[in-house]
């Protein structure tokens, strides 16, 4: 990725933060644990020993208020460190897409996209699937029929939406048979879904991820699954068929939850937990089998 370069001024006006020492040009950005010339970095802790290193550096921290400002080296004051930090990436070292599909993408003549729309290499998009604007897929995934996908979302690689459920019966010779699946997936606005994820459609009624929420890589959501607002669920979760999540829960790495259980708003639930039963909101979970530790 090229660097490019900004100021610390420019960083202070985007943050609206107060500006101390002085203005320095910035060219990338650092750990706090490896001071480098014209290079931002974020301090939580103000007692922090690695803040010292800084000392004769023209480089920025951002910090709260109560940091030692090292000699040389630029400060801004955030209460929030971590989050501005983010913040400043995003705007100023990430480089922002290209809207076009990649000539090798195949994407079927029913579908609906909207405006500046990214799609990669290799990616497939299946017939009745509506793609909303600003959206970002990445190479190599594929998008199945009758799945819906909000405005500004984000879809990794290599990633399957609205594959079909895993629904058994018995047949009169006691040979399993798939019971057809027929609802849609519904992607609300501003997700993220991550590389490797796969999420079913409903078997009837849709299968729905709500806006704001950020699923991560190597996911399988099944079919029904219902995941309310600004809920995170964490690399290597399975969520059976007809789960109710609420909204603002965390769902931690390798979290198991069986079919058909409800987990309530603000829940957190720890990592490796299998989730048997349904746990109430805004409480802390965790275990085999998943128990309440405390509330959140």
């Amino acid at each position: 990725m090229a660097r490019s370069t900004t100021t610390s001024a420019q960083i202070a006006e985007f943050l609206h933060c107060e500006h101390l020492g002085e203005v320095v040009p910035i060219v990338w950005a650092t750990t706090l644990d490896a001071a480098k010339e014209n290079h931002v970095a974020f301090c939580i802790d103000p007692d922090s020993s690695h803040v010292n290193t800084w000392n004769g550096i023209a480089g920025l921290l951002i910090g709260p208020a109560a940091l030692n400002k090292p000699e040389g080296c630029s400060h801004l004051v955030s209460e929030q460190p971590r989050r501005d930090f983010g913040r400043v990436l995003q705007k100023f070292f990430v480089p922002t897409a290209v809207p076009g599909v990649s000539l090798s993408a195949n994407v079927h003549s029913t579908a609906v996209i909207g405006n500046d729309v990214t799609i990669g290499h290799n990616t497939v998009i299946e017939e009745n699937v509506v793609i909303g604007n600003n959206v970002m897929i990445g190479n190599n995934t594929t998008v199945l029929a009758r799945t819906r996908i909000g405005d500004r979302s984000v879809i990794g690689s290599n990633t399957v939406l609205g594959s079909l459920g895993f629904g058994l019966e018995k047949d009169e010779h006691n040979n399993w048979i798939r019971i057809p699946h027929i609802g849609w997936l519904e992607i609300g606005n501003d997700v993220e879904i991550g590389s490797s994820t796969v999420i079913a459609r409903g078997t009837i009624s849709a299968t729905k991820i709500a806006n704001h929420c950020k699923i991560d890589d190597n996911v399988f959501l099944a079919h029904n699954v219902q995941v309310g607002e600004n809920t995170v669920i964490i690399a290597n979760s399975e969520v059976s068929g007809s789960v109710k999540i609420g909204r603002d829960a965390w769902i931690a790495p390798s979290v198991t939850v069986i079919e058909g259980v409800s987990i309530g708003d603000n829940t957190l639930v720890g990592i490796g937990s299998v989730v048997l039963r349904d746990l109430a909101a805004n409480v802390v979970a965790v275990g085999n089998p998943a128990r309440v530790l405390r509330d959140r």
